[in-house]
């Protein structure tokens, strides 16, 4: 395979876009408004101290496990090469340059490129044992980038040590994983680091490297290693890491198609994969209804799919979805990667229409997850939806969180997953994420805590659908979620949901436990609005002017309702629990939800 694709490329490296020797193509750019304004912005940059590098902040990640003050350290020195360069390319005076080689000698003395969080033995940042991130691939990518677009341009010392530190830091070690001899575990991973990692070393690679065996080499590795993300997926196209995390991981699978695509004069198109159109309608199959998605796993509580994405996608695969390829304006300046790959000739040039996604109807239904989503119906008076979710403990990203839901009605969640944390730190992704913090376990979760205990880790606590009923009136799913508790005796434990459409529209949700003892039972409601009983079996929520109310029935068990505020680097949320104040051997709570009138 690799000496097949070295017959595909061309005799030297290629980026994406086209170097600013292609003047022509720059000067009518720079006839627009939006890029001359890039010209602006780079000025007053010029002489600008860069935020010092810090070994202190780096390093506090190793004592004390928090990443926030090294990573915002180091965010605070990248953002300054994409407006330099893009004006260098723009206006071709050469005023930028000396600029541009500044930052670009500043990144090269930096220790490391890769997050002390992914550094565990410092090797990367003693420069003993280089070790490929999200980060490392990523600023390899853009450095790349610049040397394509400005080429000659450039001091030739500079490049030189550019193509030095890049080899080093980056392909040196692919190269080594390549023969076995260094494990990168994102290379066979089916998380978003696949696609991330890969996108920025093979992108690198190709944009600089000279020799056409080298490059494909790194083509070849991509293609082959890439198959990895897609096997993430289920068959019909559900990411358990998340809208969030799907559009990190989606956005760098469509950079790396495009530059193989491109490199190879589209003799190498990643999307040819049959898996490549359901994986991208994910992004729209997920909206429950008024723009509101479900924030499962870590993604954060406003993630929705990224209208980039879903454009490329729509044009590339012919998915029809017009809304969204209007949606997104490419001709904006952005970065050093896909600016360049968007305003000049693509994959995507000329093309248009083709086979349509279809309505997005009245549900999605992601059986092998048992992720239902449920929509009103379109001349519906009252938009109320919702999310049902079955699966297992075992996912990506995996919150214990097996029987979850979210309601959004209105425009808004008022109730439903609270989703992921802003920051993490040294616990997040350790053996404690389940002990030490309540976002992640079950606690954090609308779901039941059964005798006293939250939902097990692992592929084995999964949901058992028993039923499923689809009609224009109505939604059911029941699932059994048994396995997701450790409580010995546990005969049943079954929730259903339904969602009813029509005059009166309704959401609900009904728990029916047995056991071969009496035991404990809680349900739970998580939410950020605001909230306040009305009697002592109803609660109402309210939300920037949506008001969503919940009828408690506990079929006569006498209960109480507590609540506790959950603050974890995320958005604060309320805990709502639901507790029958008597251990029993059989019972339920059922909860119904009703737009207030």
């Amino acid at each position: 395979r690799i000496q097949a694709l070295e017959n595909m490329l061309d005799a030297g490296p290629r980026g994406l876009g086209v170097p600013a020797a292609s003047r022509a193509q720059w000067a009518a750019l720079a006839g627009e408004p939006a890029f001359a304004r890039v010209i602006r912005d780079a000025e007053k940059l010029i002489g600008k101290p860069l935020p010092v590098w810090s070994d202190e902040a780096y390093l506090d990640f190793s004592k004390t496990g928090r990443r926030s003050e090294g990573e915002k350290m180091m965010r605070a020195r990248r953002g300054r090469l994409a407006p330099l360069v893009g004006a260098e390319c723009l206006e071709d005076k050469g005023r930028f340059l000396p600029e541009i080689e500044r930052m670009l000698r500043e990144y090269l003395r930096e220790p490391t490129w890769t997050l002390a969080a992914h550094d565990g033995d410092l090797g990367s940042f003693k420069g003993t044992d280089h070790t490929i991130d999200l980060t490392s691939s990523s600023v390899a990518y853009k450095l790349a980038q610049v040397l394509w677009l400005l080429g000659a341009r450039l001091d030739a010392g500079v490049r030189d040590e550019v193509i030095a530190e890049i080899e080093k830091r980056v392909f040196t070690p692919f190269r080594a994983s390549l023969r076995g001899e260094k494990r990168h575990w994102w290379m066979e991973t089916t998380n978003n680091w696949n696609p991330v990692c890969l996108a920025g070393t093979v992108g690198a690679a190709l944009a600089i490297l000279p020799g056409r065996t080298d490059r494909a080499v790194f083509a070849a590795a991509g293609e082959h290693y890439s198959v990895n993300y897609l096997k993430g997926y289920t068959k019909d196209g559900y990411c358990s890491e998340g809208i969030g995390y799907w559009n990190y991981g989606m956005s760098n699978y469509l950079l790396l198609r495009e530059h193989l695509w491109q490199a190879t004069r589209g003799q190498v198109d990643l999307f040819r994969d049959e898996r490549v159109r359901e994986v991208a309608l994910y992004g729209v199959r997920m909206e429950i209804c008024g723009g509101v998605f479900p924030a499962i796993a870590d993604c954060r509580p406003d993630s929705r799919p990224s209208e980039q994405i879903l454009r490329y996608c729509s044009l590339a695969l012919g998915l029809g979805l017009e809304a969204h390829e209007k949606a997104w304006d490419p001709r904006r300046p952005r970065d050093l990667i896909t600016t360049p790959m968007e305003v000049f000739p693509n994959s995507l040039t000329a093309r248009a229409g083709g086979r349509s996604a279809g309505e997005l109807g009245l549900r999605s239904w992601f059986e092998e997850a048992g992720v239902l989503v449920c929509r009103p119906a379109p001349d519906a008076r009252v938009a109320l939806g919702a999310v049902f979710k079955g699966g297992h403990n075992d996912e990506h990203h995996n919150h214990n969180d097996v029987g979850s839901f979210s309601i959004a009605l209105g425009g808004r969640k008022p109730v439903g997953d609270p989703g992921g944390p802003y920051v993490y730190n040294s616990r997040t992704f350790s053996r404690e994420r389940y002990t030490a913090f309540k976002l992640f376990s079950s606690i954090g979760h609308p779901v039941p805590v059964v005798d006293g205990k939250a939902q097990e880790e692992g592929r084995k606590a999964a949901a058992k659908v028993l039923q499923t009923a689809f009609e224009d009136d109505a939604d059911r799913m029941i699932l059994d979620l048994r396995a997701a508790y450790d409580v010995k005796g546990l005969r049943r434990l079954d929730r259903a949901f339904v969602l009813k459409r029509g005059d009166a529209p309704a959401v609900g949700v009904k728990d029916v436990f047995e056991a071969e003892a009496p035991i404990r039972f809680e349900s739970a409601l998580t939410t950020r609005a605001k909230w306040k009983k009305l009697s002592a079996n109803a609660l109402e929520f309210s939300i920037e002017g949506v008001v969503l109310r919940c009828e408690i029935d506990t079929a006569g068990a006498a209960f109480d309702i507590s609540s506790e505020t959950i603050e974890e680097d995320c958005i604060p949320f309320e805990r709502i629990a639901l507790r029958l104040l008597h251990p029993a051997p059989s019972g339920s709570v059922t909860l119904r939800f009703t737009p207030a009138p």
